[in-house]
C-alpha cells in the first residue's frame, strides 16, 4: 500500500472520530454517562495502588460512553481491515515523514566507546520515552548496555569499538520503531529477537515475524573470540543487523 492510501485512511479514521465526539454531544445520556466518568477518575488520582473502586468504574462509564455510539465501532472495523490488508507493511506505510516532523521520527543515535569493567557499582540512569536524543558517544560497561524506548528509531554503532574478548551482551526493549545495530566485522553474533510485527534482518536475510520470536547466528559464532549476544524485543518495527 502506498502513502496516499495510508493518509486516507488516517482521514478516514479523523472523520470517524469527529463523528464519535458529535454523536456523544447529541446523546445526553451518553454525555452525562461520559462527563461522571470523567469526573470519578479526576476525583480519584493518585498513585496506582491507591486508586478506589471509583476510579475503575468511571474509566467503566467512559468506555461505555464510547463504545455505546456506531461510529466507534465503523472507525474500529476501519482499522481492523487497513491492519489485517497491510500485513508486514505497516511500519513502513505508517512513515509518514513529508507530513510531519513528529518527535518519534526522530533517530536515537548510540555511539558506544567500550571501557574495561572495573570496580561494579550500583547504577541508575533516566532513560527517553521517544526516540528524539542523539547521543554522540556513551562509555558503557558491557552490563549497562540496556536501552529502552517507547518509540522512535534507534541506531547502536559498535563500529569503531574493540569488543572485550568475552560474551557480550546487549538488550533491547521497544515499542515501535526501526532498530539497527552496526556490528565490527569478525564478531560473532548470536541475535534472539521477538516482535508483534516487523521484519528481522539479520546476515542480508530477511525474515518477517508476527507474535513470534527467533533465534540466529552468524557464520562464524562457534569460532569467533569476540562475540555478541543481542536480545532484543519489540511491538511493532523492524530490526537490523549491519556488518561494518
Amino acid at each position: 500500500m502506498g502513502k496516499g492510501l495510508t493518509k486516507l485512511f488516517l482521514i478516514i479514521e479523523g472523520l470517524l472520530l469527529l463523528l464519535t465526539a458529535f454523536q456523544l454531544v447529541q446523546d445526553w445520556e451518553l454525555l452525562i454517562l461520559l462527563l461522571i466518568g470523567l469526573i470519578m477518575t479526576r476525583a480519584s488520582k493518585g498513585a496506582f495502588e491507591k486508586r478506589t473502586l471509583r476510579h475503575w468504574v468511571g474509566w467503566f462509564f467512559i468506555i461505555l460512553s464510547v463504545l455505546s455510539t456506531v461510529t466507534i465501532w465503523v472507525m474500529l472495523a476501519v482499522a481492523v481491515i487497513f491492519f489485517v490488508i497491510n500485513g508486514g507493511n505497516i511500519m513502513e506505510t505508517l512513515n509518514l515523514g513529508t507530513s510531519f516532523n513528529a518527535p518519534w521520527k526522530k533517530k536515537q543515535y548510540y555511539g558506544v566507546e567500550v571501557v574495561e569493567p572495573t570496580n561494579r557499582s550500583d547504577k541508575r540512569r533516566k532513560q527517553k520515552w521517544l526516540g528524539d536524543t542523539t547521543i554522540g558517544s556513551s562509555v558503557f560497561e558491557w552490563d549497562d548496555i540496556n536501552i529502552s524506548v517507547l518509540m522512535g528509531d534507534t541506531i547502536i554503532d559498535l563500529g569503531n569499538t574493540l569488543l572485550p574478548d568475552e560474551d557480550n551482551v546487549i538488550l533491547i526493549r521497544k515499542g515501535i520503531g526501526q532498530t539497527r545495530v552496526i556490528i565490527p566485522m569478525g564478531v560473532g553474533i548470536c541475535l534472539q529477537h521477538s516482535a508483534v510485527q516487523g521484519l528481522a534482518l539479520f546476515d542480508n536475510e530477511p525474515f518477517h515475524l508476527t507474535n513470534e520470536s527467533i533465534t540466529l547466528y552468524s557464520k562464524n559464532y562457534a569460532t569467533a573470540t569476540r562475540k555478541i549476544k543481542i536480545v532484543s524485543s519489540s511491538f511493532f518495527g523492524d530490526f537490523e543487523v549491519i556488518y561494518l
